[in-house]
């Protein structure tokens, strides 16, 4: 086993990565996936389903615990630098009520793994691992607007504002993050040629959304904003795979992680000048992470590894909606009712993921890798929010390793083309900027767009012990 100067070195080295997560904003990938787990599997594209032998087989394919004939730790993480830009455009026939934004955003998220691998007996295998399964996010700061309700602050307030009191201009500011984490106990089991694998999903998960308005000077909050925070949640899941050597040089494999269902209770603020509202609601709410399935093929020849895998995730069964419902009736819609419920639209459509990748191990210390991985846009017109990034369609990558005596560092470098979406004018975007009343309904006046590309560094280290 471990020993316990090493799980306090891991710890060292894991805690603070772990704590930056939590504090920095995730961004969309294939969907609110990432396109790879652990750098070795980032060096070949993501396609790892057939190929096996890392710790991240917890997060894929847990039969490959069988294909590991010695107790091995690893850890690591994942660095994302994505390149967000949003921009809008309202025009009216008065220009005071005109308005256009450019806005470019550059976060960083951090995604650490770190997990260990046990052979119990030469056909059976056991492991654990810890990871951040993905997640989204976004900050945007002095978005250009009209009041949520088109009206002056002198109106909204009902007093003689100076200097800026007939403006009916704001501004926006928005934050959104959710992300989810597991940590996986698997077992594999190997008869011959097949090997079984399972693992129990522990998932926790979290959500924060802010949208406030105030006006030019930002010396006046306006109503109508909202600060959203869930509890943390937790909840359980699994995994089933099976991997199969037709040849000695071909192997087949398949796995299938199942949805989990995220209770997102918490409490919302709803900016108000009324005291009683000051205190936030509570709010009943829950988000599903979707199912995945995944095929896999690869070829090993010598020194040299070829795999294809082929992904499909059902966003549309956890991704059509999101609702809200407080326990106070404070949300006031553009034509003025006030109402429970806040709901956003995002109709997310299924998608489709080939990946494929190559590694070549040169000598004893020294393997290299590159690949590719394509996934359909799951994200249609009038789905398209800030909040949410592009679904980044083309991602290229290279990696490699270098060895000695038990010791491996991997390390890969993945860059997600530049996708650009732009917005439908019955999302939830543009009614929320162009529906001011009953009788001032102008979406066809309001465009939007959003453009997102990230380059990605993943770092892993493993030791046998």
């Amino acid at each position: 086993m471990i020993s316990s100067r090493i799980f306090n070195f891991i710890l060292i080295l894991i805690l603070p990565v772990a704590n930056l997560l939590f504090h920095t904003p995730l961004d969309a990938f294939h969907g609110i996936m990432q396109p790879a787990f652990g750098a070795r599997q980032a060096g070949m594209g993501g396609a790892f389903q057939a190929v096996g032998g890392s710790v991240m087989d917890l997060e894929s394919n847990p039969s490959h615990l069988t294909r590991v004939n010695r107790t091995k730790w690893e850890l690591g993480s994942a660095f994302h630098f994505p390149t967000i830009s949003y921009e809008d455009l309202y025009i009216d026939e008065n220009p005071e009520k005109t308005y256009q934004n450019k806005i470019v955003e550059s976060p960083k998220a951090v995604l650490p793994y770190l997990g260990i691998i046990k052979p119990i007996t030469n056909q059976i295998g056991i492991g654990f691992a810890i990871y951040a399964q993905g997640g989204g996010g976004g900050h945007f700061k002095n978005i250009k607007r009209q009041t949520p309700d088109g009206r002056s602050l002198n109106e909204i307030f009902g007093m003689d504002i100076p200097f800026v009191g007939e403006r009916k201009q704001a501004v926006e500011d928005l934050t959104f993050r959710f992300m989810t984490t597991k940590a996986t106990f698997g077992v594999g089991f190997k008869k011959g040629n097949f090997a079984l694998g399972l693992g129990l999903d522990f998932v926790y998960g979290f959500m924060q959304l802010k949208r406030t308005y105030q006006d030019e000077t930002r010396s006046l909050t306006i109503p109508g904003g909202i600060r959203y925070q869930s509890d943390s949640a937790y909840t359980l899941g699994g995994k089933i795979g099976f991997s199969y050597d037709i040849t000695e040089t071909i192997r087949i494999a398949y796995s299938y992680t199942s949805r989990n269902v995220l209770p997102l209770d918490g409490t919302m603020h709803v900016d108000s000048y009324m005291p009683e509202r000051s205190f936030g609601t509570r709010v009943s709410r829950y988000m599903i992470w979707p199912d995945k399935h995944i095929a896999g093929i690869s070829y090993h020849k010598d020194r040299l590894v070829f795999a294809l895998d082929l992904k499909y995730i059902p966003w549309s069964e956890s991704f059509s909606s999101s609702k809200f419902r407080l326990e106070d009736v404070w949300m006031k819609t553009p034509i003025g009712a006030e109402t429970n419920t806040f709901q956003f639209n995002l109709n997310w459509k299924d998608q489709t993921i080939i990946a494929m990748g190559l590694e070549y191990q040169w000598n004893e210390t020294y393997k290299t890798r590159m690949g590719y991985s394509y996934g359909n846009n799951i994200i249609p017109a009038n789905g398209v929010s800030p909040m949410l990034g592009a679904s980044i369609i083309h991602h290229l990558s290279l990696g490699g390793s270098i060895s000695w005596n038990d010791t491996s560092f991997h390390i890969a470098c993945e860059y997600g083309f530049p996708k650009k979406t732009y917005g439908g004018k019955t999302s939830d975007w543009t009614l929320s900027h162009s529906v001011f009343s009953t009788s001032e309904v102008h979406p066809m006046q309001y465009s939007y767009q959003k453009t997102m590309s990230v380059f990605s560094v993943y770092l892993g280290m493993e030791q046998y012990i």
